[in-house]
């Protein structure tokens, strides 16, 4: 497939096109048909073998099938072929933009019931109501697979995940499955990127930390099911798995408690503006703010300790400081998008199709623990600001909206 598209991070106001101010923001969705990435399969596997990736062998490309033909479907698509891989399969619940992109991929349009129609892999990408029911399906079929975040809408629907992905890899070991597959992951492509990567091993140098705080703020979405009112969660629910997953990178301790509060200004009610504050074991306090309302675009995070400071910048540009200087981000696939590397989308499937089976990512454990901090930031502000221990030991049941509000 030769492609070329100029990508820009689908969560972000990066990607939209403006249309006079940056108020009022829409989409503007990957050209899969312009999307130039011609890469031969013997320049896939050299292109595997660098880093910590080892060649891929396989005799055939491995095939992907896709939940979802919204936008970030299309991005993960589109990272597909940069890490060697084929999309074969798409489906969506109204079918119509199923059968587009089915036809921009030169792949088969399916129904969901019929996922993962034969595929190695499925990626779900549907809205999050959506996530377990899918998920399940394509590990009882013997796929593994990739959960867009956040994993579910309730952690009664996560712990399902997790015994499904429990049960998947017990008879992949086993020998029990007639497939290779049994691995869940959820993605949370910033734990793939090369600016955490590099983040990792600085914040290795600086011991304890003293200070944790993130920020991601933004205008607010209004594509795909975000324009649509939202019974689920808002911006906490939708963005908070990104900042929480760095969060606990860096903190890389324990979350005992959680405090929170939230504000609306949609007509669903649903959050968007949040603060949070998580308590770890070791005493130190993380601040996280995320919103829909800002009128600029930031996702950051800094840690620093008595011997460092670290920063990360995501956007609006690619950064990393360490005590104040420049580090430089190293790129490991000249032959992808640049936008689709540095946000973790390429080797976030690389590492997915990797056979090593301590491959990194976020697990369905992990993904769940983040949905248990969201939930229970949801009850704590339903409670004015209390905090709440950490793990969740309220109703599983509710989504983190019920929680919030009873």
């Amino acid at each position: 497939m030769s492609q070329a598209v100029s990508f820009t991070h689908p969560e972000s106001p990066l990607c939209f096109v403006a249309s006079g101010s940056n108020k009022q923001h829409r989409p503007a969705p990957p050209r899969i048909g312009q999307y130039e990435a011609a890469v031969d399969s013997t320049d896939q596997r050299e292109l595997m073998a660098l880093g910590n990736h080892q060649p891929f062998r396989r005799k055939r490309k491995p095939s992907i099938a896709l939940a979802g033909a919204g936008y970030i479907a299309v991005v993960h698509a589109l990272a597909a072929d940069s890490a060697g891989a084929k999309v074969t399969a798409v489906a969506s619940a109204g079918g119509k933009s199923a059968r587009h992109l089915a036809g921009e991929l030169d792949a088969k349009k399916v129904s969901p019931e019929a996922l993962p129609a034969g595929a190695d892999f499925l990626i779900v990408a549907t809205p999050p109501a959506q996530h377990a029911e899918l998920a399940v399906q394509g590990l009882q079929a013997g796929a593994s697979v990739l959960v867009e975040k956040p994993l579910a809408t309730t952690l009664a629907e996560a712990d399902r995940i997790v015994s499904a992905a429990a049960a998947a890899a017990a008879a992949a070991a086993a020998g029990q499955s007639a497939t290779s597959g049994g691995v869940l992951r959820c993605a949370e492509n910033l734990l793939h990127s090369p600016v955490w990567a590099q983040a990792v091993t600085l914040r290795a140098g600086l011991g304890p930390l003293t200070h944790l705080s993130l920020r991601t703020l933004q205008p607010p979405p209004d594509w795909g099911h975000f324009a649509q009112p939202l019974s689920a969660g808002g911006v906490l629910f939708d963005l908070g798995p990104h900042a929480l997953a760095l969060a606990l990178g860096l903190a890389d301790e324990p979350v005992l408690a959680v405090s929170a509060s939230l504000s609306s200004t949609r007509q669903d009610g649903a959050d968007d503006s949040a603060t949070a504050v998580l308590r770890f074991e070791s005493g130190l306090r993380a601040s996280i703010e995320i919103s829909w309302v800002s009128e600029i675009t930031v996702w950051e995070a800094q840690a620093s300790s008595e011997s460092g400071v670290l920063r990360i910048e995501l956007i609006p540009e690619v950064l990393l400081e360490h005590n104040g200087d420049s580090v430089a981000i190293v790129l490991r696939h000249p032959q992808a998008d640049a936008t689709l590397e540095q946000f973790g989308y390429v080797d976030q499937l690389l590492d997915l199709i990797s056979p090593d089976p301590n491959r990194p990512g976020q697990t369905a454990e992990q993904a769940r623990t983040v949905l248990e901090i969201i939930c229970a930031a949801y009850q704590s502000a339903g409670q004015k600001g209390t905090e709440v221990q950490l793990p969740f030991d309220g109703d599983r049941s509710l989504t983190p909206m019920q929680l919030w509000k009873g």
